[in-house]
Order: C-alpha cells, then structure tokens, then sequence
C-alpha cells in the first residue's frame, strides 16, 4: 500500500504542468469569474492562486509528499480537491461518484458474461457448423473495433439523431431523487446507452473464451451420459459445458469486478456520465493532483483486493486446483 501511495504521487506529479499552470490560463481566459478585471497584474493572479490551491505553489514537492503521506496514513485522510471541487474532502467527492461507477460498469459486466457464456457454449456444442463459423468471424471483426470509436458512433446515431437516448447526465432532471419510479426509470435509461456499448463490445471476447474452453470438454463423460439422457441442447451448453468452462475464467471476472472504479474513463467521458471515471478525467485535465492522486489509491487497491480474493478463492469454486497443487 506504501508503494501504491509513493508511485501515484510521484508519478502524477511527473506530467507535464501543474495545477498552477491550469489555474492561470483559466484565470487569464475568463478572470471575471475570479472577481479580477479584463487584465489582471501578476500579483492579482497569485493572491486568487494562493486562495484556490490547498497549497501554496512555490512550496517543494518532497515537502508535499511529507504532508500527504502523513495525511494518508496517521490521519487517515485522502486531502480535499483544489480545482475540480475546490475545498471539497477528496474521500467524499470519490463515495459520491463510485457508486455509478459500479452500477454502470456492473451492468455491462453482467449482461456481457451472461450472453457470453450462453452463446459461447452453444457455439462449442456446435462446432464447425456455418452458425460457429459466422459467430466466430462476427466477434473477432466486432472485438477489433476501437471502443471509443463505437461508442461515439451508437452516440451520435442512437442519441443525437434518433432521440432514443439521453446525450449525457446519469438522472433525469424533472424527477425527485428518490426510490420512486419515474426517477428509478430515468437513472435505467441514462444509463441503458453506455452499457448497451460495453454489452456489444464485451461479450464476444466471453463468448470465445468459452468457446475454447468448452470445446475441450465435449468429449468428457458426463457429456456422454447426457447426450444419451436425451436432453436438450441448451440444457447440455448452459447446464454442464457452462458450467465447467467458467472456471478457468473465475480469476478474471473477479479482477474485472475490482477493476470497475478504474475502467470507466473513456466510458464516462464520451457519454458525459458523471462518476469515477469521470471524475479522475476531470481531475487529470485540471491537473488536481490530491484528487487524481486518492483516486488512483482508491482504483488501486480494489483492483488488488479482487486479484487476492481470485487468489484465494478459486479452489472454493474449483476443488480441482486445490488437488492438483498438493499433488
């Protein structure tokens, strides 16, 4: 967790500018929103600096670093933002967005291995038929696709042009929040586009997976049996090629569920979504290095956490492991 810390901190701060840097064009662009005239002299520009940063500018970054790790690890405190949410606590800025995140994100990651899994068994019970061929070349063509340039494109076509969608938000603004249904409706649709993107985009790479798993256990016994059973063909692709073709996929579903926070940047930013993605987007444009910073611990270290429960529990879920490494 120390290295985690060091490296995000030190590495952030590597890019090029600085929050000093962004503050000032915004400043010279647009100074009457800082209350300073059309042209304002050096020294207006450093008193609206010194009262915007959490820090003063001129002040060394290993004396940064000091402060901040002691903020981190004897305070317990991740330090507030200083240009996207100037003076707001860095740790509420991230409890506020990340549940979007996860419920975005957790759609796509569902439905895509659902239909994975589902049309990648029927393609392994199917094997060498025009329907395996044609699924086959289907998904490899779809999985070269860049996702940007897809989701730009379901954007401008399924919600600039026909309407179908909301061209940005995550709520619909004429509800009241709560668990009522117009607003349960509004966040269901702002939210049906990006992950609809993700869906089309991410089953086929589950599908093949499975696939190739499951080709290798269609000579197995019980595949047999049942065939002999006279059970249906979904019934022998969901029930048992499904079921055991997964398994060597456990480690990487449990991953991709850490990694939720940290993989929605692009996501969020085409589909003007407010939520972690988005956040650490506009944190990086702004160069808010407290911001980016918690961030990126935060992102960090649920994508670890998911690595060691893979880790540990995948003998849970297949004793075969277990087994072969006693052996």
């Amino acid at each position: 967790m120390y290295s985690i810390v060091t490296l995000g901190f030190l590495f952030i701060r590597l890019m090029p500018g600085g929050p000093v840097d962004y503050l000032v064009g915004q400043i010279r662009a647009e100074p009457q929103q800082f209350g300073l005239p059309n042209q304002p002299t050096p020294e207006q520009i450093m008193e609206v600096l010194n009262q915007q940063l959490a820090l003063p500018p001129d002040r060394p970054i290993w004396e940064q670093y000091i402060i901040y790790m002691r903020d981190v690890f004897l305070e317990g405190q991740l330090g507030r933002s200083i240009i996207v949410e100037p003076g707001a606590q860095n740790l509420t800025l991230i409890l506020e967005a990340a549940p979007w995140t996860v419920f975005l994100s957790s759609i796509g990651l569902v439905y895509s291995l659902v239909a994975g899994i589902v049309l990648g068994s029927v393609m392994a019970y199917y094997e060498g038929t025009k329907f395996d061929v044609g699924m086959t070349v289907s998904m490899l063509l779809t999985g070269a696709i860049p996702y940007y340039a897809f989701a730009i494109v379901m954007l401008f076509f399924l919600a600039y042009n026909l309407g179908w969608f909301p061209t940005g938000g995550r709520v619909n603004s004429r509800t009241t929040a709560g668990f009522n249904l117009p607003y349960i409706l509004g966040v269901l649709h702002h939210a049906a586009l990006p992950a609809l993107t993700g869906i089309l985009l991410g089953f086929g790479g589950n599908a093949l997976g499975i696939r190739a798993n499951s080709i290798r256990l269609l000579g197995s016994d019980h595949i047999r049996v049942a065939r002999l059973r006279g059970l249906s063909t979904y019934t022998i692709s969901t029930r048992y090629l499904a079921r055991n073709a997964i398994l060597p996929m456990y480690t990487g579903i449990v991953i991709g569920i850490g990694g939720l926070l940290g993989g929605s940047v692009i996501t969020e930013e085409i589909f003007s979504y407010p939520g972690m993605g988005l956040l650490m987007f506009e944190a990086t444009v702004a160069r808010d290095f407290p911001l980016l910073t918690s961030s990126l611990i935060i992102t960090t270290f649920l994508f670890v956490l998911g690595t060691l429960i893979a880790d540990f529990t995948y003998s849970l879920v297949d004793p075969r492991a277990e087994q072969s490494s006693m052996g």
